[in-house]
């Protein structure tokens, strides 16, 4: 967790930045805003996807009561799917960056 928090703080400040220095600047407080708003949006959205799916497989225990096992898979194919959407978003930003650079 400590790992996700030090990357968060690497990458939200400089895209953050890169962002906003492509907005006229009397449009700045607009653009901020609405950048703040879909950021907090799409934790919102990770947040309740990504749970909502750790807590389905835990949830498909044998057991009547889930054990370490169980919260173990679940947080195994959670991280999975976590690393899959961050490879995702990772290349349609290198596409976008290929396209910007033609």
């Amino acid at each position: 967790m400590a790992a996700v928090g030090v990357g968060l703080a690497f990458a939200y400040s400089p895209v953050l930045t890169r962002t906003l220095a492509t907005v006229r600047q009397q449009d700045a407080a607009d653009a901020s805003g609405v950048l703040v708003t879909s950021a907090q949006l799409g934790l919102l959205t990770g947040v309740a996807v990504f749970g909502a799916v750790f807590l389905d497989i835990a949830d498909k225990a044998d057991s009547a009561v889930p054990g370490a096992g169980d919260f173990a898979d679940a947080l195994w194919v959670t991280c999975v799917a976590l690393a899959g959407a961050a490879l995702c978003g990772a290349l349609m930003s290198l596409v976008r960056r290929v396209r910007h650079l033609h």
